[in-house]
């Protein structure tokens, strides 16, 4: 199915003090040749594994729990209802009972040599939080996440795999939930770095991810609460003044794409979802240091998240 076996081969290095998080939903194809290579380490490293399951209807609950059978260090969490991505991480995380939580989607793919170096860069200073793997599409090899060859401190992280402390979460709290697509990752770098934690991108590591393809209809609706959640994270925590750049540099961006995709009939629900984005945001505002809103508006900031100034991004284009 996918070409994940090509992978370096695993080391059997002890990962006891990690829980590897699997978000389940309607993957069973991809899921069924992920825990193929996860039981492996939970054997040969000690690891725990916790696989939440949101409400699947094509048979991956009966895989995941066939899956369980007979072994201590598995645990499986099926969800009476699809929680949302951060609603389903967040069960995971209160189940989790080791020190370090790996998260990852049904369609990522990790080796324990990846978990490993992760650990080791999580471990190298107490103020790192969270840390994010060089993340390759499992097909095609095309970058979902590559920031270089040298690790450093990053604006955001990509949900399909990333690394935390557990103590973080009782330091920031979980996931916001009403981030139901998109969104919680930044919602959580934000909590972290206004506690003086840092999210840090490794290149030491690599992991694959076979990420699907959405329908038309599915993707106007994922890019609404995608722009939504965007949107809402911004003015719950930024000054009005900052994040209205942000936001707006977030919406032109969906409106450009949406409207290629979609046609002009997706205008008014994205300009809904961002007006609905910016009432709610402020209304939860929880403002946060201004070292946090200088480093989220730095042009030099990796991700761009509407950090970065139009003209900065016409000035390198001229210039290659």
């Amino acid at each position: 199915m996918t070409e994940a076996q090509d992978l370096p081969v695993s080391s059997p290095d002890d990962l006891s003090v990690v829980s590897i998080v699997v978000l389940s939903y309607n993957r069973k194809d991809a899921l069924e040749l992920n825990l193929a290579g996860l039981l492996r380490m939970v054997d040969d490293s000690g690891c725990e594994l916790v696989i939440v399951d949101n409400a699947s209807t094509d048979g991956s609950i009966e895989l995941i729990r066939e899956a369980a059978l007979g072994r201590d260090r598995v645990q499986t969490l099926l969800n009476e209802r699809n929680l949302g991505v951060a609603g389903g991480r967040n069960v995971g995380w209160r189940a989790a009972g080791r020190d370090f939580i790996l998260n990852i989607d049904d369609d990522t793919f990790v080796t324990a040599d990846a978990v490993v170096a992760m650990l080791s860069v999580i471990r190298s200073r107490p103020e790192i939080g969270i840390v994010s793997p060089c993340i390759l599409h499992a097909r095609t090899r095309d970058k979902q996440l590559h920031y270089g060859e040298a690790e450093l401190s990053i604006g955001n992280f990509l949900g399909g795999c990333h690394m935390l402390r557990r103590s973080l979460l009782t330091t920031v709290g979980f996931n916001d939930e009403a981030c139901t697509f998109g969104g919680e990752e930044l919602d959580l770098s934000i909590r972290a770095r206004a506690a003086d934690l840092d999210v840090v991108y490794t290149p030491r590591a690599t992991v694959l991810h076979d990420s699907r393809p959405q329908q038309v209809r599915e993707n106007r609706e994922r890019r609404e609460r995608w722009l939504y959640n965007y949107v809402r994270v911004h003015h719950k925590h930024f000054p009005l003044a900052s994040a209205l750049p942000l936001s707006l540099r977030c919406l032109t961006s969906h409106l450009v794409a949406g409207t290629r995709t979609n046609g002009l009939s997706s205008v008014p629900g994205l300009l809904g979802a961002a007006w609905r984005g910016l009432r709610d945001g402020r209304r939860q505002h929880r403002p946060v240091g201004a070292d946090v809103v200088r480093f989220y508006t730095n042009p030099t900031l990796s991700p761009d998240l509407g950090n970065v100034p139009l003209l900065h991004k016409l000035r390198r284009r001229t210039a290659r």
